[in-house]
């Protein structure tokens, strides 16, 4: 039998793929979500047609389906999470796709969780945090995306066997389902990873912590290569001395030896006189 997900995650999807209404109530009229995907239902992009209304019955039949092939990909990629870890990997999969290249089978949090990472598997959430502005073609942090990805890394953290509630909006360990007002419509076009990581945010203590271990490594490098240069300058001039001597001599006898055969010469022409 499919994986399901727990009622946590069921109740942090639903609030957060609300319609314009809010209050975990779907679109039943399409409209284009912050990243101008038209949608309805509960986070639906499938089959919209602009202008044509659904009924509540056919936005609870596309949320299963939609939640079946993200229970799918999840419980496929992402084997033996606990049921938490499986619920906020749901809801981020749900969100951001089942591409093998552009979604969830590629994301830090699967690759990191598969590693055994927990910490940076939660701390990967947030990468998922940008969208492509429809107006200006730029990327852009969404703040509908970031305050989701808090609550699904907090859901992730909490453990399995505690009782399992989800705080929309809070960065903390889940309390409470409640209501952020007003209600922040989700883009339904999420910008892969690359595009965050690419940006200065310090994601993980993890990262950072290599990076500075690389930076100074690469310093230790560049230090030891400019002490290397510095010896072997240093050497060079010490040859160069020692070679610049041994000519100054050769050059000296060369004289010495010049004046004494110009001193005969001159002797035998009775140039000079002796003594």
């Amino acid at each position: 039998m499919p994986r399901e997900i727990n009622q946590a995650g069921y109740k942090l999807i639903k609030e957060f793929e609300a319609g314009p209404q809010g209050d975990s109530r779907p679109a039943l009229v399409p409209y284009l979500c912050p990243a101008g995907k038209l949608t309805n239902g509960w986070g639906n992009t499938h089959n919209v047609k602009p202008g044509v209304a659904i009924t509540l019955a056919q936005a609870e039949v596309d949320l299963e389906r939609n939640l079946d092939w993200a229970e799918a990909c999840v419980d496929e990629v992402a084997p033996g999470a606990n049921d938490n870890e499986f619920a906020a990997m749901v809801s981020l999969c749900f969100n951001i796709g089942a591409d093998p290249k552009r979604g969830f089978p590629n994301s830090s949090v699967r690759r990191l969780f598969n590693r055994g990472d927990k910490a940076g598997a939660a701390a990967s959430f947030t990468l998922w945090r940008k969208m492509t502005d429809p107006n200006t073609g730029q990327l852009v942090d969404s703040g509908g995306l970031l305050r989701r990805r808090n609550v699904e890394a907090a859901l992730f953290l909490t453990p399995a066997s505690s009782r399992t509630t989800v705080a929309v909006g809070e960065a903390v360990a889940p309390t409470a389902v409640t209501q952020v007002a007003p209600p922040t419509l989700m883009p339904q076009a999420v910008a892969p990873e690359k595009s965050a990581t690419s940006s200065k945010t310090v994601i993980a203590g993890g990262v950072a912590v290599a990076t500075g271990a690389a930076s100074v490594a690469d310093q230790t490098n560049q230090l030891s290569t400019t002490v290397t240069s510095v010896t072997q300058a240093v050497s060079s001039m010490q040859g160069l001395l020692k070679l610049g001597a041994l000519g100054l001599s050769i050059v000296a006898l060369a004289a010495v030896g010049y004046m004494l055969w110009r001193y005969v010469q001159k002797r035998r022409r009775g140039e000079v006189m002796s003594t």
